[in-house]
C-alpha cells in the first residue's frame, strides 16, 4: 500500500521516531507498533501512534547521521510491508554530476527536478562524482535557493548526467557501476552513445534503414563519398552539442568546407583533395565518420530540424514526451540550440512548406520512427537506457531522415519556460515506476 506521508527530521538526541496516523487509518492499514523505516539501504526504528490529524507524518527527534540531515519533506510517498513491518519511503532518485554545482549549466533543470518531486510525493538531490565513484553518502540537497552539501541515502534510482566520456571509460567509474546494479539501483543512461555505434544497429532494421543516411566510418572512404554525392558531412563519433562537424562540398574549383570546432575559419577552401585530407588528418585525432548530405528543408536558407525526446515509462514502454523543431543560427550549418538555434513548435515549422493534414502525417511518421529506434537502440547496445534525443530532419517531398540520437539530450530545447518541463515529469514517473517494483 502506498500513502502520502509528511516527513520531518529534528535534529536532537532524545530518540523518539514516530509515525503519527489518523484514527480512522490505524486499523485499515494493519500498522503494528513497531516499525522499521527505510530509505535506500538505510533503516530505523519507528513507533507508530494514533493521532486526531487527517493526515500521516513522521516525525524524527535524531542524531542518526543520515536521516537527521534529511530535509523536511512537505510530501513523500510511504510504501507499508506490513508482513515485515517495514515502511519504505520513496521514490528517491539521485541526479550525477561531475562539474560544480556553483557553476553547472543545469542549475535551473535541477531546481525544477526538485520542485516536481516535492510536489509528486519524491525525493531528488544531486550526487557528484566523487560520491558515486566512492561508494559515499554525501550529496547536495536544495535548501532555499542554495545546494547545500548533506549525507544522503542510497537511491532507488540514478540518472546519469556525467558530462565526461573519457571519466565514464575510467575503471572506478565502470566499477561503481557495477556496484550501484549490485545494490539493487536502477541506472538511468548508463553512458554516452557513439555515432557510428547507433548507426550500426538502426541499419538493420528495414522500417529505419531508409530513413538513414548512408554513413562509412573512418575518412578513407571520404574521396570516393564526395565523388559519389558531392557534398557530405564529417562527423566525430564522439561530438555532442553540433562539435566536432564538418561540411565539405566538392565544387568547380576545389573542395568548401565549413567547420566549428578547429579554427576561427568557419569557411575554408581547398584546391585539392590532398590539401583538403592533410587538413583533416591534422584535426581529426579520434574517430570519425562520414555521411551523405540530405538536401532538409531550410528556413530563411538555414537548416531546420526536428528534436524529439522519448521516454521509457513505467510500464517498460518508450513513449515521446517532447518535439521541437530547430532552426539554425544565421552563419550555423547545425541547427542546435547549443550553437545559437532557435526553437518552434513543429507543427508551425512543417505547415511552412506543408498543408496542415500532410504536416500531421509527417509529424506522425516522425514520432513513429523515433519510437521505433529508441525501442532497438535500448534493447540492442551495452547498458541501460531510459531517454533519448532524436534528431530528424525532413527532404523536400517530407520524407524524415534520422539525423543522430543522443543518450543526454539538452535540457535546453524545450518551448514553455513557465512550465515544468516534460522531460522532469517523465524522470520522475519512472523513479515512482522502480521504487514501486
Amino acid at each position: 500500500m502506498k500513502i502520502k506521508c509528511s516527513f520531518i527530521s529534528r535534529q536532537n538526541s532524545s530518540g523518539h521516531h514516530h509515525l503519527y496516523v489518523p484514527e480512522k487509518m490505524m486499523d485499515r492499514l494493519s500498522l503494528k507498533r513497531h516499525m522499521t523505516l527505510k530509505c535506500g539501504n538505510s533503516m530505523l526504528g519507528i513507533t507508530c501512534l494514533e493521532t486526531k490529524a487527517d493526515s500521516l507524518q513522521i516525525i524524527l527527534d535524531t542524531a542518526d547521521t543520515l536521516f537527521a540531515s534529511l530535509p523536511n519533506i512537505e510530501n513523500i510517498w510511504i510504501s507499508i510491508d506490513v508482513r515485515k513491518a517495514i515502511i519504505h519511503v520513496g521514490p528517491v532518485v539521485a541526479l550525477l554530476i561531475n562539474q560544480s554545482i556553483q557553476s553547472h549549466s543545469l542549475k535551473e533543470y535541477f531546481t525544477e527536478c526538485q520542485s516536481w518531486f516535492q510536489r509528486k510525493g519524491g525525493f531528488f538531490y544531486l550526487l557528484p562524482l566523487s560520491s558515486f565513484v566512492e561508494n559515499g553518502a554525501e550529496g547536495y540537497i536544495q535548501n532555499g535557493n542554495e545546494w547545500v552539501s548533506s549525507k544522503v541515502p542510497l537511491p532507488h534510482v540514478i540518472y546519469n548526467r556525467c558530462h565526461s566520456r573519457k571519466i565514464e571509460r575510467s575503471p572506478s567509474f565502470r566499477s561503481a557501476l557495477s556496484r550501484s546494479l549490485d545494490q539493487d539501483i536502477q541506472l538511468f543512461n548508463s553512458r554516452f552513445l557513439a555515432k557510428d555505434e547507433v548507426y550500426n544497429v538502426l541499419k538493420n532494421s528495414p522500417v529505419l534503414n531508409p530513413h538513414l543516411p548512408k554513413t562509412v566510418q573512418g575518412l578513407n572512404s571520404l574521396e570516393e563519398m564526395l565523388t559519389e554525392y558531392q557534398d557530405v558531412f564529417v562527423k566525430g563519433v564522439h561530438g555532442s552539442k553540433g562539435r566536432y562537424i564538418m561540411r565539405i562540398k566538392k565544387i568547380d574549383t576545389g573542395f568548401l568546407m565549413r567547420q566549428n570546432s578547429f579554427s576561427s575559419d568557419t569557411m575554408i577552401t581547398f584546391p585539392s583533395y590532398s590539401a583538403l585530407y592533410k587538413q583533416l588528418r591534422s584535426w581529426c585525432k579520434s574517430a570519425y565518420l562520414v555521411q551523405e548530405t540530405i538536401p532538409f528543408l531550410t528556413v530563411e536558407e538555414q537548416p531546420l530540424d526536428f528534436r524529439f525526446l522519448c521516454h521509457m515509462n513505467g510500464n517498460g514502454e518508450w513513449v515521446l514526451v517532447s518535439s521541437v523543431s530547430r532552426i539554425a543560427a544565421h552563419g550555423q550549418f547545425v541547427a542546435n540550440v547549443d550553437q545559437g538555434g532557435r526553437i518552434e513548435k513543429p507543427h508551425i515549422a512543417l505547415q511552412r512548406f506543408f498543408s496542415p493534414q500532410k504536416s500531421r502525417e509527417i509529424l506522425k511518421e516522425m514520432k513513429g520512427l523515433c519510437i521505433s529506434a529508441s525501442k532497438l537502440l535500448a534493447d540492442s547496445v551495452e547498458g541501460h537506457f531510459g531517454e533519448f534525443g532524436i534528431d530528424v530532419g525532413i527532404d523536400e517531398s517530407g520524407k524524415p531522415w534520422l539525423i543522430e540520437i543522443n543518450s543526454k539530450p539538452s535540457k535546453r530545447t524545450y518551448l514553455e519556460s513557465d512550465r515544468i518541463r516534460p522531460s522532469v515529469k517523465a524522470l520522475y514517473e519512472y523513479g515512482f515506476a522502480k521504487w514501486t517494483e
